[in-house]
């Protein structure tokens, strides 16, 4: 399964885009998303120095996710899209 998690893109996200991006994911428009897609079964994203606020952190997910969440807190997203 391919690991893609759909972030909304307003100016809000710019900086989980770019942790996604640090974190190796890769980012193109679908439509009035950004579909982060990753060429590696798993990733980890930290809210440590994108400066968003924890609600907005917490919103980031409600575009969408081809994968499975593996843990979801207030500062680490981890993500897998192994179908496990």
């Amino acid at each position: 399964m391919t690991l893609a998690l759909y972030v909304l893109d307003v100016p809000e996200f710019e900086t989980v885009v770019a942790a996604a991006r640090q974190a190796g994911m890769d980012a193109r428009s679908a439509g009035d998303y950004l579909e982060l897609t990753s060429p590696t079964d798993e990733v980890v994203l930290r809210r440590e120095g994108t400066g968003i606020r924890t609600a907005l952190w917490h919103a980031a997910l409600t575009g969408g996710l081809a994968g499975r969440i593996v843990l979801f807190t207030a500062d680490t997203l981890h993500l897998t899209g192994d179908g496990r």
